[in-house]
């Protein structure tokens, strides 16, 4: 795989998207843009182009389960990992039905956050899960 270049990141909470960006931007290299309003995320996904898109599932407007059947309505396929603070089995089950990547709880603190991207950097680079995930 290529080496990530640039992250979307779809989440109206803007502390979780000033602590995923930070995790990101501690990677090294990488572009991070933010988007807080799901209705702008298909305009933002088509005009960025992002390598993997992060995408909170409960957001006002649209959730994340719209967003994401609305990227995948367009033939994107562009990789989406979903990262919410629900932990619920259906809605883990609904993510990956809709056509997610992959799907994490959101960590509880910025270290949390650290060790979060940077496994989906190693991930990302490696083309395999890293130890002990």
């Amino acid at each position: 795989m290529t080496k990530l270049r640039k992250v979307l990141i779809v989440d109206d909470n803007p502390r979780c998207g000033e602590l995923l960006s930070l995790a990101f931007e501690a990677c090294g290299c990488v572009e991070v843009e933010t988007e807080a309003k799901s209705r702008n995320a298909l305009e933002r996904v088509q005009a960025s182009r992002p390598d993997i898109i992060m995408l909170d599932i409960k957001m006002p407007e649209l959730d994340g389960f719209d967003v994401l059947s609305a990227i995948r309505g367009t033939g994107d396929s562009v990789p989406v990992i979903m990262c919410s603070g629900s932990a619920l089995q259906n809605d883990v089950r609904r993510a990956y039905a809709s056509g997610c990547n992959g799907y994490l709880e959101k960590p509880a603190s910025l270290e949390g956050y650290r060790n979060m991207v940077s496994a989906i950097c190693q991930y990302w680079t490696m083309n395999k899960l890293p130890d002990g995930m």
